[in-house]
């Protein structure tokens, strides 16, 4: 990773640890609609391509009007509790300093709104040591679409073959296979990481604290 200019991470699963967070709002909705809940578990299989599919594939048997009211109360919840529980893995503040002290660049690209991961990366002391961040409402289409990686790419002026995607699931991976830019696995986090392996991504680490700079 020596040559890379710019690293881009994923925010749920890689930098986030955000499980219980998300459970706890999707449990919140559930019971306000007498849906039957979800453990923590089963919520996080499912989190990865933003809120309005991870509430579809939850409760895919219920009619529209029930899931689109469900991912209303849903955001209601998070957007006003999305760090109760929520902390950074192991590694990634350090490793974030880390990269902005070598003089090189960092985004991160999420299917989580921009403010609102702006608010979670602020509240919890990385949002300072992040150059761009790219959410699911800043540009036309989110990932596993190329659109926001390539959207960073011309916002820092880096080009993609010195840019880096690090990410927890088979979208991150999917997502840098598309834009053509080095992909980087995570094995902490909630993807499914037997597909995100199939997808071959350049580099897999165990921690971001094998991230080298």
């Amino acid at each position: 990773m020596k040559h890379i200019e710019l690293f881009m991470f994923d925010l749920d699963g890689t930098l986030l640890d955000s499980a219980e967070d998300i459970a706890i709002a999707v449990n919140y909705a559930f019971e306000k609609l007498k849906i039957p809940t979800k453990t923590t578990q089963e919520v996080v299989s499912k989190v990865g391509y933003g809120a309005k599919k991870l509430i579809e594939d939850l409760i895919p048997d219920y009619p529209q009007d029930i899931r689109d009211k469900a991912l209303e109360l849903f955001r209601e919840f998070y957007f006003e509790n999305p760090v109760i529980y929520s902390k950074l893995y192991e590694g990634a503040q350090e490793t974030v300093i880390k990269i902005k002290e070598s003089g090189k660049l960092t985004a991160v690209v999420t299917n989580k709104y921009e403010n609102l991961s702006r608010r979670i990366l602020d509240k919890l002391g990385i949002l300072n040591y992040i150059d761009l961040v790219v959410g699911a409402d800043t540009t036309s289409e989110k990932k596993p679409s190329p659109v926001p990686v390539f959207y960073t790419l011309e916002k820092l002026k880096v080009s993609n073959q010195n840019s880096i995607l690090i990410g927890d699931s088979e979208t991150d991976i999917l997502t840098a296979k598309n834009a053509q830019v080095k992909s980087c696995l995570v094995l902490h986090g909630y993807g499914n990481k037997q597909l995100a392996l199939s997808l071959n991504p350049e580099y897999v680490i165990n921690s971001l604290k094998e991230v080298e700079v």
